[in-house]
């Protein structure tokens, strides 16, 4: 269960997660809606880095949206070649049904991207990360620019 939590999935009966919003840099925002990713503290040296990818909706209305499961959404721009395992996880045959949600005025959404398991990293260097999506109506959003490594 750890694992699948680690991986940014909700578990059922998990309590709703809070999201932290506090000291963040942004990307540009576009509309009043604006991306943001910053590493997730390790617990442990070995473990592979992880990102926290958070969309923020800074305007006036409510904003339905309809977006392609988990890891479909964003698309992570780094350096690096894919695993084994994110190069199939990243086939298109594993995308999930959408996922409806509504981010009203002030609302966030968090996604958890395991950027350690997904890309190979090597020890020692830095690597820049920048994360972007699409929404409806041919809106593209960045995020900040974020150098991470192992």
């Amino acid at each position: 269960m750890d694992f699948l939590a680690k991986m940014g999935l909700t578990l059922r009966g998990d309590p709703p997660r809070a999201i932290d919003i506090t000291n963040r840099e942004w990307g540009p925002p576009v509309d009043g809606i604006a991306l943001s990713i910053r590493e997730i503290a390790r617990q442990d040296p070995e473990e592979l880095p992880s990102v926290s990818a958070v969309m923020k909706n800074g305007g006036q209305k409510q904003i339905p949206l309809s977006i392609p499961g988990w890891l479909y959404f964003y698309n992570i721009e780094i350096e690096a070649p894919t695993t084994p395992y994110g190069g199939s996880l990243l086939r298109p045959k594993h995308q999930t049904e959408p996922l409806k949600l509504t981010l009203g005025p002030g609302d966030a959404t968090e996604t958890d991207l395991p950027i350690g398991s997904i890309f190979k990293l090597q020890t020692g260097r830095d690597y820049k990360l920048r994360v972007s999506c699409q929404l409806p109506g041919d809106i593209v959003l960045h995020s900040n620019e974020l150098t991470i490594g192992l």
